[in-house]
């Protein structure tokens, strides 16, 4: 039996009521059916219609920030994640994410961020394992890698389908560059974080100097710097065709992942310009080591001034440090 809480009227009914909520600045309208008094006509509590009504307020909040229980579920399940293991992932707690993907609650600041981001850029779900990855014992880390890996798929993204524009340096993607590029970077061997800030310079200190970049990359702002796109894919895929050697140096309980050149390198892809470039970041950053390259990125306008996760433009290649 409902009671009116009101009047104390138990005569009551239901109607279709249109629903208006500010949530975290957004201004959410739907209708759906509530109980009302038909003596006094105030809202009466129906814990099954209430939380159908709290459910669909949550849904179309989400629908509106972009982030929807099917969008979440679809992530995780492209990578064959439990919820328990995409939830170590994002750093929340598993019932927290159940509740997300029932469409139960509403993500914090912290994890709406972090989900709107893996949802429209998925591969850096590897950035966000490795960030996180005291979470879990090696056995389940490897476990988790081989599964994103399998979902990310084997293939560097296709440079054919990118139009040139102020994201690549106005340059095609050259396979042929850039694995020769990473070969002259690896030639003494180097440190994965130095290795991907060095290519970085490479291709916006070229821009600058040239008006095109080396290798046609994307970069993106990540915690530790400008990074280019799909560089995991990049290097695993020069590891696994025996471009690169990898290891790694464990150090204070920190695992540095160490790459080597294990092919010849061909100079003559490069021009004069390109060459000097190379020679010239090589020779500035030669007694860097990663914290203090990472330092270094992080005063460029390039990351100061390009949101976390977004493409860098190379027009900020003229300001940069060198």
């Amino acid at each position: 039996m409902f009671k009116c809480d009101n009047c104390g009227s138990s005569d009551t009914y239901v109607k279709n009521y249109k629903h208006e909520y500010n949530i975290k600045g957004e201004k959410v309208i739907f209708e759906k059916e509530r109980r009302f008094c038909r003596k006094c006509n105030k809202l009466v509590f129906d814990v099954y219609l209430d939380n159908e009504a709290s459910k669909e307020a949550i849904k179309k909040y989400n629908n509106i920030i972009g982030i929807c229980a099917e969008d979440i579920i679809k992530l995780r399940k492209k990578y064959s994640l439990s919820q328990e293991q995409f939830a170590k992932i994002i750093g929340c707690a598993k019932k927290t994410l159940v509740s997300y993907e029932n469409s139960k609650s509403i993500p914090n600041d912290i994890y709406l961020i972090t989900i709107k981001t893996l949802i429209d850029n998925p591969d850096i779900i590897i950035y966000l394992i490795d960030s996180n990855k005291n979470r879990f014992d090696d056995k389940e880390y490897n476990t988790i890698i081989s599964k994103v890996k399998k979902g990310i798929g084997p293939n560097i993204k296709n440079s054919e389908d990118l139009t040139l524009s102020e994201y690549n340096g106005y340059t095609k993607l050259s396979f042929e560059k850039l694995k020769n590029l990473i070969l002259i970077l690896c030639k003494n061997s180097i440190n994965k974080t130095k290795l991907l800030k060095e290519m970085f310079y490479c291709d916006f200190l070229c821009y600058k100097e040239n008006g095109a970049s080396i290798t046609g990359l994307v970069y993106s702002k990540l915690n530790y710097g400008p990074v280019p796109d799909d560089y995991e894919k990049i290097l695993d895929n020069f590891v696994s065709s025996k471009v690169l050697d990898c290891d790694s140096k464990f150090k204070n309980d920190f695992v540095s992942i160490i790459y080597s050149s294990k092919e010849k390198i061909d100079y003559s892809i490069f021009n004069d310009e390109e060459i000097n470039v190379i020679k010239k970041v090589n020779e500035y950053f030669k007694n860097f080591n990663s914290q203090k390259i990472v330092e270094f990125s992080h005063n460029e306008d390039a990351f100061i001034k390009t949101k976390f996760y977004k493409n860098i433009s190379y027009d900020y290649a003229f300001d940069i440090n060198l």
